[in-house]
């Protein structure tokens, strides 16, 4: 099937399903000049060759031998791949066909025999257009959509995660400004917040601008040996008052192993898109965990080749959003929610050329996400 954008009528497809040699040849000279058409002598035959290789629009005979028009139109319409596909009914003017039977099927229209070329090419021209047209206004409706969820989703950034740090980067001026001259450990605490904000506006603006990249296919990435222990390090800094405030505790090991402070762990990875992912995750289990609870990271391998990161949080993800938990906008009772963090730790998984799940344990009461990097 032609993509929105593309106007060029002969690379359009046309399948003529005839068991009437003379009219397969009438039909075949009549459209052959400016479409790419196929053909097909009996139903089955035709069903075979439409879902290996979908036209854009079918001429279909209805009265053949075995299965007739009426039932090959009802299967391609049962399909969810093939339900775009255009059919024109082919009849003659001395079959009794009832033709209301045959658009509420889902054909469009009806050609009849013997054959008009004229009318048929008009009719197959005006159809084709038509649906292209449909297309390209459902295509223009779809950016239309993500173009609002996209400001609406700027607007969240902007409300729920730039607000705080930018705060703390004024009423830190404002202390510095009007206060008396103050010892050099509280100016240096002062300082240190305002840096800390600054890093956390930068880290949000990183994960807006790699999400547009990434889904746009244009996000470079830079493969190289990262120690990502200070990746954890500074996620565990930034989330730090967040987590003291729920009186939240973070385990971090490597291989069953509690992780030593200053030990390497080197993977393969792209830095930024590395942290980006594993900020989204871990600001995610921070949202999901309770009160007074444990979130813990496991590092395992390298295994086979792969390196695993497990990133478990206490409470199990609502069943409602289970089948849907790496789309784009999915969210369930955060009333700050974007739902795009999950969505991009797949995106990025995908980047790096591995993969993302999750599992629940009913047992413990806990969600746990696998990342999977090869190495």
């Amino acid at each position: 099937m032609m993509e929105p954008g593309q106007t060029a009528i002969h690379k359009q497809s046309v399948m003529v399903v005839e068991d009437c040699e003379p009219d397969i040849d009438a039909l075949v000279a009549c459209l052959s000049g400016n479409y790419r058409v196929r053909v097909a002598t009996d139903g089955a035959g035709a069903l075979k060759c439409i879902r290996e290789d979908v036209p854009d629009i079918v001429l279909l005979d209805i009265l053949m031998p075995g299965m007739d028009g009426f039932e090959v139109c009802r299967q391609i319409k049962a399909d969810p791949d093939l339900q775009d596909v255009l059919i024109i009914f082919v009849t003659s003017l001395t079959e009794a066909v009832d033709e209301t039977k045959g658009l509420e099927m889902g054909a469009v229209d009806y050609i009849t025999k013997p054959f008009n070329f004229a009318v048929i090419r008009a009719k197959v021209k005006t159809h084709l257009e038509l649906a292209l047209a449909r297309k390209e206004l459902a295509y223009q409706n779809r950016i239309l959509k993500e173009n609002i969820e996209l400001r609406e989703q700027v607007e969240q950034i902007y409300r729920h995660d730039l607000k705080t740090p930018i705060q703390v980067v004024l009423g830190a001026a404002q202390i510095l400004m009007h206060s008396d001259p103050l010892h050099k450990p509280t100016w240096q605490n002062i300082v240190q917040e305002q840096m800390n904000a600054c890093y956390t506006m930068v880290d949000i603006l990183n994960r807006t601008m790699v999400l547009y990249k990434m889904e746009q296919d244009t996000c470079p990435v830079h493969m190289t040996k990262v120690d990502i222990m200070p990746v954890f390090d500074r996620i565990s800094v930034a989330f730090d008052r967040r987590m003291a405030k729920r009186q939240i505790r973070l385990n971090i090991s490597i291989n069953e192993d509690p992780a030593d402070a200053g030990r390497p762990f080197m993977i393969l990875c792209d830095e930024l898109l590395f942290y980006i992912m594993i900020n989204n995750l871990f600001s995610n289990a921070l949202e999901a965990s309770p009160d007074g609870g444990i979130i813990a990271i496991r590092i395992i391998g390298p295994k086979q080749g792969n390196i695993k990161i497990e990133i478990e949080n206490q409470g199990l993800i609502p069943e409602p959003i289970r089948d849907k938990f790496f789309d784009k906008f999915v969210t369930y009772g955060k009333a700050q929610g974007t739902g795009i963090g999950t969505y991009s730790a797949m995106l990025t998984a995908r980047l790096h050329g591995g993969s993302i799940n999750f599992s629940l344990s009913e047992q413990t009461g806990t969600t746990t996400i696998s990342v999977c990097l090869p190495q």
